[in-house]
């Protein structure tokens, strides 16, 4: 099963998550799980010790941003996957994105479809 791990400061972008991955959840095909901050992730990502999983880490966020959780989860979790999501342009961030293997951009709003296809392309 994979794990996804949604991060976010914003509480309400759980539901949204909930809602479009509701059916893979009640399949058993993803575990999804939602935290509100880079320390809750890394927390997570220590009790689940499974590669199968796949981070979609908002960039702009307190005390930990998403690129400064990128660098810690290449660093611990190398088989962990990143897709970082932002309302502000991606060129801001490419070259730290490349540089520390983030597995993709993904803009807000969130495009659910765009974001589920590339979810199960990187779980393949």
């Amino acid at each position: 099963m994979l794990n996804l791990i949604a991060v976010d400061d914003e509480k309400d972008v759980k539901v949204l998550f909930e809602h479009f991955f509701h059916q893979e959840v009640a399949d058993g095909v993803i575990n999804l799980h939602f935290e509100t901050s880079a320390t809750g992730c890394l927390s997570l990502l220590d009790k689940l010790k499974d590669d199968q999983t796949i981070v979609l880490s908002d960039i702009n966020m307190p005390e930990m941003n998403g690129i400064e959780l990128l660098k810690e989860i290449s660093s611990k979790y190398p088989s962990v996957k990143v897709i970082l999501v932002s309302a502000y342009d991606q060129n801001r961030y490419f070259d730290e994105m490349q540089k520390w293997g983030a597995e993709g951009y993904i803009s807000k709003p969130v495009d659910f479809v765009t974001l589920k296809e590339k979810v199960f392309s990187l779980s393949e």
